[in-house]
This record gives C-alpha cells, sequence and structure tokens, in this order.
C-alpha cells in the first residue's frame, strides 16, 4: 500500500513537524511505501527531524499560504490540482493530511473510491478562524475519518465526522532519566504567542527573587524571540532565563534539568510533555485547552496550575525546587506515564484504525 502524509512545510520545526516525522517512521515498518508530501518549503534544507531510511519525502514547492483572500482562493485550488497529480502518479492508496486548511481540501483530492482518507487535528478548535470551521463543516462529512490527539478534542470535531483518538508518539527511545540535581528548569518549544512568554518571564522574576542560585533554559526560537530578548534585558534577568536557541541536542538539557515547565495559552497534545516525562522529569503546566491535562496527573506525575494564575504557578516550581523529595517522587511517576505514548503502542492504534477500519470500509 502506498501512503502520502501531507504537510504544509516539514522543513518547519514544531511539535506538528516532529509528529508527523515519527508517524511517517512508525507507518514504514509495516506499509511498503511511506511519502511525506509538503506542500512548500521556506527553509532551505529537508527535514529538520530525522527520517528513517524506508520514507521518501516529496516537496511540491508550492507558495505558502497568503493572508488575503483571493491568494488563498488561488493557493486552494493550486494544491489541489498539484495534489492530485502528485497522488495519481505516485498511485496512492491513502491520503493522511495534517492542519485543517489542509484538510478541508481532502475531499477534492480523491481520485477513485477506492482512495482512502484520513484527516489529522494538531491544532486546538477554539483557535480555528471561523471562516475556515464553515469550510470544515461543508467538506469533513466525506473524509473516512478524523484523527485528534485527545478526548476533549473528539468532543469539538465529532460535530463534522466520524473521529478517532490516537495520541503522538514519543519521539524519544531512552532508557536514561535525570537524576533532578542540578539547578536548572527546562522549557523547549517555538517563541510564538500562544507560548505564553510574557507569562514565562512574570514567573522568572518571582523565582530569581528566592532562588538566584537557579536558571531556567528555553529552547527553541520563532517570531517572539526579539520581544521576549528585550523583556529578558528590561527586568535583569539575562543570568536566571536563558535563550539556547533551537538545538538537535534536546537530551542533553532534558538529562540537565530538574524540573519542566510550560507556560502555553493553549496546546493540543503538546510532545514536549511526553518527552520530558520520558526523561523522569515532573512538570508544572497551566491547565489549558486542551493537551495537558492529558498527559499530567495533577499532584501525581506533575502540578496542573488554573490557566493565567502566575502566583500558584511559581508557587509549584518552588515546591519542586524545595524538596529533592518531591521531584523523585513526580518524576518516578512521570517517567511510568510516558509508557502509555511509546511508538509501538501508538502504532498498534494506527494500524488498527487502518487495517481494521479504514481498509474494511466499503461506499
Amino acid at each position: 500500500m502506498n501512503v502520502s502524509i501531507i504537510i504544509s512545510d516539514i522543513s518547519k520545526t514544531g511539535g506538528t513537524e516532529r509528529a508527523v516525522v515519527t508517524l511517517a517512521n512508525i507507518l514504514s515498518e509495516k506499509y511498503k511505501s511511506v511519502t511525506i508530501v509538503s506542500l512548500t518549503r521556506t527553509q532551505n534544507k529537508g527535514s529538520y527531524y530525522a527520517i528513517d531510511n524506508r520514507v521518501k519525502l516529496s516537496f511540491l514547492d508550492n507558495e505558502p499560504l497568503p493572508l488575503k483572500l483571493s491568494g488563498k482562493i488561488r493557493w486552494s485550488i493550486n494544491t489541489v490540482l498539484s495534489l492530485r497529480n502528485y497522488l495519481k502518479k505516485n498511485k496512492t492508496n491513502l491520503i493522511i493530511s495534517t492542519g485543517h486548511n489542509n484538510n478541508w481540501l481532502l475531499p477534492f483530492m480523491r481520485l477513485n473510491k477506492k482512495m482512502k482518507i484520513i484527516a489529522c487535528e494538531h491544532i486546538v478548535y477554539s483557535s480555528i478562524p471561523k471562516i475556515s470551521r464553515i469550510f470544515m463543516r461543508l467538506t469533513y462529512r466525506f473524509l473516512d475519518k478524523i484523527v485528534v490527539l485527545s478526548e476533549s478534542a473528539k468532543v469539538s470535531f465529532h460535530k463534522y465526522s466520524e473521529v478517532v483518538v490516537i495520541p503522538n508518539a514519543i519521539p524519544f527511545k531512552t532508557k536514561k532519566e535525570s537524576q533532578l540535581i542540578r539547578k536548572q528548569i527546562l522549557m523547549v518549544g517555538r517563541l510564538s504567542p500562544e507560548k505564553g512568554l510574557e507569562r514565562l518571564v512574570s514567573i522568572a522574576i518571582d523565582l530569581k527573587k528566592k532562588f538566584p542560585d537557579w536558571k531556567i533554559v528555553v529552547l527553541g526560537d520563532g517570531p517572539e524571540m526579539i520581544k521576549i530578548e528585550k523583556s529578558i534585558n528590561e527586568t535583569d534577568l539575562n543570568d536566571f532565563l536563558v535563550l539556547k536557541g533551537a538545538t538537535k541536542d534536546v537530551e542533553k538539557y532534558y538529562l540537565d534539568s530538574s524540573i519542566y515547565i510550560m507556560t502555553s495559552h493553549f496546546e493540543a497534545f503538546p510532545m514536549v510533555l511526553l518527552e520530558a516525562q520520558s526523561f523522569g522529569l515532573p512538570i508544572v503546566a497551566f491547565n489549558c485547552p486542551e493537551g495537558p491535562s492529558e498527559i499530567i496527573r495533577d499532584g501525581h506525575n506533575g502540578f496542573l496550575v488554573e490557566n493565567g494564575n502566575i502566583d500558584e504557578f511559581s508557587q509549584k516550581v518552588e515546591a519542586l525546587i524545595e524538596s529533592k523529595t518531591l521531584r523523585d517522587s513526580l518524576g518516578r511517576n512521570a517517567k511510568r506515564n510516558s509508557g502509555k505514548f511509546s511508538e509501538k503502542k501508538i502504532m498498534e492504534k494506527w494500524i488498527s484504525l487502518i487495517d481494521n477500519e479504514i481498509l474494511t470500509q466499503r461506499y
């Protein structure tokens, strides 16, 4: 079977891009041909994340999605035409696509009744523009399945078509664990508005007053980089809140850290929380929609804080800083919880969906 996994731009760095690569690597163990099809390429490279040798990578080199409506209409037509040509040429049997901007176009790409289509949504439903929801309502009912990352997302998307919950798999295969002894707090992610970087600065100000010998390390880059650098300079946090930029050597930072934090306003299903748990890190995160509560059990493997409550967030981090025993207890439970999201277990869910539901459907 030939599987084509469609993504807007695999050359970018982020949770969706990493999840797509992980999924492609998983499916390549089962199916004859798996290809990641990237609509565009904004970075002069292939994938930032390691792709299995059995997985093919194809760039259509379309233009990025324009902002104006007229440009979006042109982009949609060109995308459908270029993808139909690609799918026909490569004799694709199964399409797996990510992102609502791509997914609502999928029914126009079905070349025949035997072709199967799965739409994956890696986004918080409330962040989808209303105009996009209208297109989704019109077209998603023609899809074979929608795959979402959490039970809360299932509630939002079930109105459009049949929905299945399959979370992301942990991309790391590691038995290593942090010793939780270094005075370092870690945060990993793209520096974009939804990550709550203004919250991070406020929390850092609180923590530095009591624990100046600790530091917060942030891995990632993005459009908010200059803004947060300015905030760090203005609040005299240069030696406490340290921006390291994007790096492929994230394992080193997980192992050198004792606490993981997430300050996001919303998250679909944050893979960085799974990664942190796989290294045995206790986590403090805001209980934002929709993903953290699917991964963190409050007081058991981390702390879920009322969304936006800076004081409570700082207090939970302080409790972990002051108690190695608490860090060890939550860290052990975090490591144990991460096993539920191993590549093997997530692969079983995908294979079951494809073989037992998608390929057996009749029209």
